[in-house]
């Protein structure tokens, strides 16, 4: 589950940046009629970084001394 954290992390903070740089258009309903939302280049990064918090707080295996 850490890996599958790690990469929906990168993807959204990758999809954050091309909807922010204007290369992707697919998140509105016009595509690229209109302007871009900072709202959603907020909300991708708000996913990433929340995939970032699942990453890090995975239990690590139980060992034994």
């Amino acid at each position: 589950m850490k890996a599958l954290a790690l990469i929906l992390a990168v993807a959204f903070f990758v999809l954050g940046m091309l909807y922010g740089l204007g290369k992707i258009n697919f998140l509105t309903a016009s595509g690229g009629a209109h302007e871009h939302h900072v709202s959603h280049l907020i909300i991708l990064w708000f996913l990433a970084l929340l995939c970032l918090i699942w990453f890090r707080f995975q239990s690590q295996p139980a060992t034994r001394r």
